[in-house]
């Protein structure tokens, strides 16, 4: 078995529960357990995790690392254009700084 099918395997063992709320890329991604070695390594889904689910599992939004943290609720990017315009601030702002 491959290490990334082996790290998934881990990870679903571990935490996903079929009779709790949410898929298992959901329970995963928002797991707690930073003092595991496979943490920081663990998949991450790409999709949205609703607030809601960390209110049922009572997982405050500080607990989660960065990558699951910015996929909750409004954080989630859905378009382009949020990006687009989030890199034209930034280059205006470059272009307004004296060199």
């Amino acid at each position: 078995m491959r290490l990334r099918a082996s790290v998934n395997r881990m990870c679903r063992i571990c935490t996903y529960d079929p009779t709790d709320v949410g898929t298992a890329a959901q329970q995963i991604a928002c797991c707690t357990h930073s003092d595991c070695p496979l943490h920081s390594v663990r998949p991450v889904t790409t999709k949205r995790i609703p607030p809601q689910l960390l209110e049922a599992w009572n997982i405050p939004l500080t607990d989660l690392d960065h990558r699951a943290r910015a996929l909750v609720g409004d954080g989630v990017v859905v378009s382009g254009e949020p990006q687009i315009s989030a890199l034209l601030r930034s280059e205006s702002t470059l272009e307004e700084q004296p060199t």
